[in-house]
């Protein structure tokens, strides 16, 4: 019977592509990558002994050297093509995160027996010759042992298949339709093969399948760090709710570069990412040293996450040798002359903690929670802390803070050298929860800004500040004005300037008695709304500051452009003053504002000392814990009315 051969060379340049486009996507990391392209490979092999077997099978008489091929072909075709079978059954175990099903004897006999048997049988067919024959005048015969292989393909098919219908609960949609579509495909063609043996549809059937596959499920804008070569974050959340919701026992090692900010500005983007690699290859070397089986993950700037399938792993043994190696690789390979400074932690699910949501909190958050020179920590030594409580409950937190509005305002006034006596005062939030009582801003602001909350925070503060200034007249208090800080997300809102408008209004402040701050940040996130919002802020009467001036990337011209009353100069600068380069800086920096004529404010001021050598210099305003801490509206009043009566 002469076979319509059109679809099998459809199919090949469609694998072949397929493969191109994996390895080109840098999809080549992870066992479930390595899987796919192993069976793309298995495909390509099996489409060539397909097209070659069919070729001189249809040649009478065959041939010596036909009869030679299409053996050749026949063997290659029926081992490579029962390998995709096999492949697939195992890529469904590695993208589903089940793999660890696998892992043991009785599971491992399971999975390789079936496909041993068949190498068995097709490697042994010259001597039974039940599986196929070749014969000059009848060419190509199959056996009678044929179904054989048949049944151990569907085998697999069967419980590929119910694997996946389990799976379906922590599987997207369209991934799990993916997945499963190359067994419905493929049934499909063989069940349209059986009655037209002369059409080959199933290979092209199944690069179709595989070719939705690599569109939908390997997507590597989802879970790959093309800037790294790495699995990406989003990547390891995906894992990680796979592991949650199957409740597989694994443990999970953090390691956080927490100088990886300075390290990537300091080396550029191209080197850093180079530098990154690198460091990760060190990594899966340590770990393949030990036969550790494990996935590797990144996150920028600079935290690995690593997922072990292996419960007797100690990581703190591997301390000493990664420190090592990534000091090796910034001293000798890199030539960069510094390193990276790495904390690293540990995490058994789920006995130290036993959902996901704590398990990303604790990843993030774990060097908040050890002192700063402790290198190495475990999840089971802090998670019991009222600190990593708070970190993990943080979002409920702030949600039951906005909606009661338990936040409180403090004041912390800011000292005039010129009029000897404090003119104007900066707002400053604070959160005192019931169950946890008070909780640093520091740790509150950063979670409300990554969680979308920083919007009703900022609205709160605004509100409060134009109602103290309604309630309390400020120049009976010997006050010009009040000090708001702005976030990035409210200065990017383009209703800013009619909500300031309207609460000008409402409470009948001006706007003169109103001083907004913006940080560098800020600045460095400015853009076409922000600029819009500055300028019509500006027009209705609004001041503005820079806060934070000393620790970003603002220089002279960038700052002498933006409509700005007032600079706030950076603790660290008068942390600084104690050396002779330090004050240099700090005069220096002194000079030029004035030059460009912008008011200064010293933040961080805490010592006598310090005060005389910034009056000396010209400053305008002092600000810190030498006149006072940030007081409560009532304190800071009967604060104002003592020290400005007795000045």
């Amino acid at each position: 019977m002469q076979k319509i051969l059109y679809f099998d060379y459809v199919a090949l340049p469609i694998f072949l592509i397929i493969l191109y486009a994996t390895i080109a996507r840098k999809m080549t990391k992870g066992l479930a990558n390595k899987l796919f392209i192993y069976q793309l490979i298995a495909s390509v092999l099996s489409c060539v002994c397909d097209l070659g077997m069919e070729v001189y099978k249809n040649r009478y008489p065959v041939s010596d050297p036909g009869m030679v091929r299409i053996t050749l072909f026949s063997y290659g075709y029926f081992l490579v093509h029962n390998a995709m079978t096999v492949l697939y059954f195992l890529f469904i175990y590695a993208i589903t995160r089940t793999w660890y099903i696998l892992r043991t004897r009785k599971a491992k006999v399971f999975a390789c027996l079936p496909y041993a048997v068949l190498v068995l049988i097709v490697l042994t067919n010259p001597i039974h010759q039940q599986l196929f024959t070749i014969t000059r005048d009848a060419g190509y015969q199959r056996g009678r042992i044929m179904w054989i292989l048949y049944a151990i393909a569907v085998g697999y098919a069967i419980f590929g298949l119910a694997h996946l219908i389990s799976c379906i609960r922590f599987l997207r949609t369209n991934k799990w339709v993916s997945l499963i579509s190359m067994y419905v495909v493929t049934f499909i063609a063989v069940f349209f093969q059986f009655f037209h043996p002369d059409i080959l549809v199933e290979m092209v059937a199944e690069a179709l399948a595989t070719l939705y596959i690599a569109l939908v499920v390997l997507r590597p804008e989802e879970s790959v760090d093309t800037s790294v070569g790495l699995p990406s974050f989003k990547a390891y959340k995906e894992d990680l709710r796979k592991i949650t919701t199957m409740h597989q026992s694994v443990q999970f090692v953090v390691i956080k570069f927490i100088n990886a900010s300075e390290m990537r500005e300091y080396l550029g983007e191209i080197k850093y990412g180079s530098y990154i690699r690198v460091i990760a290859d060190a990594i899966h070397s340590l770990l393949r040293k030990g036969r550790v089986p494990h996935e590797l993950f990144f996150e920028h700037p600079g935290t690995f996450y690593t997922i072990i399938d292996d419960m007797d792993f100690d990581p703190i043994h591997s301390v000493p040798k990664l420190e090592k190696e990534v000091n090796h690789i910034a001293f000798s390979k890199k030539g960069t002359g510094a390193k990276l400074d790495c904390r690293i932690c540990s995490i058994r699910y789920p006995e130290d903690l036993d959902d996901y949501r704590s398990i990303i909190h604790f990843g993030h958050h774990f060097t908040k929670l050890i002192p700063y020179e402790q290198k190495y920590t475990r999840a089971a030594d802090c998670v019991k802390s009222k600190d990593f409580e708070i970190i993990n409950k943080m979002e409920d937190i702030l949600s039951k803070a906005i909606m009661d509005r338990s936040f409180e305002i403090y004041y912390q006034p800011i000292y005039s050298i010129w009029d000897k006596k404090f003119i104007s005062a900066e707002a400053l939030i604070r959160l005192k929860d019931e169950q946890y009582g008070m909780i640093s801003p520091a740790s509150f602001i950063p979670e409300a800004e990554r969680r979308g909350l920083i919007l009703p925070i900022g609205d709160f503060v605004l509100d409060e500040v134009h109602k103290f200034a309604s309630e309390n007249e400020l120049e009976k208090l010997g006050l010009s004005y009040i000090e708001v800080n702005l976030s990035v997300a409210q200065c990017l809102q383009r209703e800013l300037p009619d909500k300031m408008k309207d609460l000008s209004t409402r409470y009948g402040v001006g706007p003169e008695k109103v001083n907004l701050e913006i940080t560098e940040t800020s600045y460095e996130n400015i853009g076409e709304i922000m600029d819009d919002n500055l300028r019509i802020l500006s027009e209705q009467g609004y001041s503005f500051s820079l806060d934070d001036y000393g620790i970003g990337y603002s220089n002279i011209q960038r700052v002498s452009r933006l409509p700005l009353k007032i600079i706030k100069i950076d603790k660290s600068l008068v942390d600084n003053m104690v050396t002779d380069a330090g004050k240099s800086i700090m005069k220096n920096t002194v000079r030029m504002m004035k030059d460009i004529k912008k008011e200064l404010v010293i933040e961080g001021v805490e010592t006598k000392e310090d005060l005389d050598e910034l009056e000396k210099m010209g400053c305008d305003f002092i600000q810190g814990f030498y006149f006072s801490k940030p007081l409560p509206a009532a304190e800071f009043i009967d604060f104002l009315k003592e020290k400005n009566f007795a000045c």
